[in-house]
């Protein structure tokens, strides 16, 4: 039997729009998307086309310039930081710590939304402990954070996020220097904790082989602008793919996993004729 049962809505946007000021466009213009509970939604597209800035409004970081941005069917931007911070999490590409702060205590930050008074409770300790297992990081608990590898610092900021238990979390470029290992493991945990809990998750990922083999559904960017938005299926095709990286690549499935996936080409391959799914 089908189920017609749509995701919970999350996150919504309406006709946002978002200019940096003395910038001669604008960064985001005229974006309708969603996500809902339990699933995955990957944001990609070529370098500067809004990726990053999308995630920040949908934080309440930014304000749109036009339109409106909706978390639970509120305005993230409105009321206290700390009320947002108690369903929407952002990582960001990286973070810096200019003093010895441990992994531990770096993490426990993410529990600041839910701490009522002035001391951690036995709840707090626990959700830290889960959210760096998650990550495959308890072992660098007592460590400075300052002194771990790009890689695990990722790893530790993801954690971050999880501790804070958010409905809604968003990521940028949740993969970016971790090896293969590592961002196949965090992705395909990040999958999972979104359909078993009911997590939203939309990530910016500049992957496209990891973004055709976790996300639910992908969104598409151009210049700030939805060129394609939908299944995985309906968004990878050739001649958008093309159109949008201005790169000729073979598009494939692979055997195992059933999932589409992308290969570049040579310049000399483009004599070859079409290149994969049309």
């Amino acid at each position: 039997m089908t189920s017609n049962h749509q995701p919970e809505a999350i996150l919504v946007m309406k006709g946002v729009t978002f200019g940096y000021p003395d910038a001669e466009s604008n960064a985001l213009e005229g974006l309708d998307l969603q996500c809902g509970g339990g699933e995955m939604v990957g944001v990609i597209g070529p370098n500067g086309a809004g990726k990053t800035t999308l995630l920040r409004l949908a934080a309440g970081l930014l304000a749109p310039t036009g339109g409106r941005v909706r978390v639970l069917a509120r305005d993230p931007t409105s009321g206290h930081r700390k009320d947002t911070a108690s369903h929407v999490a952002y990582v960001p590409v990286s973070l810096h710590v200019g003093f010895p702060m441990t992994v531990r205590d770096l993490v426990n930050l993410g529990r600041i939304p839910h701490i009522r008074g002035f001391f951690e409770s036995r709840g707090d300790r626990r959700a830290v402990r889960h959210a760096l297992e998650m990550v495959d990081s308890y072992h660098l608990a007592s460590r400075p954070f300052p002194g771990i590898s790009a890689g695990e610092q990722k790893r530790v900021l993801v954690a971050r996020a999880l501790a804070q238990e958010p409905r809604l979390l968003l990521l940028d470029e949740p993969s970016a220097n971790l090896d293969i290992a590592h961002g196949v493991s965090l992705l395909d945990r990040l999958s999972r904790l979104a359909r078993q809990e009911g997590l939203a998750v939309m990530a910016a990922i500049h992957d496209l082989n990891l973004a055709l083999l976790f996300c639910d559904r992908l969104i598409l960017l151009k210049e700030g602008r939805v060129v394609a938005s939908g299944d995985p299926e309906s968004v990878m095709l050739y001649p958008v793919v093309r159109e949008v990286f201005g790169s000729d690549v073979y598009i494939g499935r692979n055997e195992l996993s059933g999932k589409l996936f992308v290969a570049p080409l040579k310049e000399d391959s483009r004599k070859r004729g079409p290149q994969g799914r049309s």
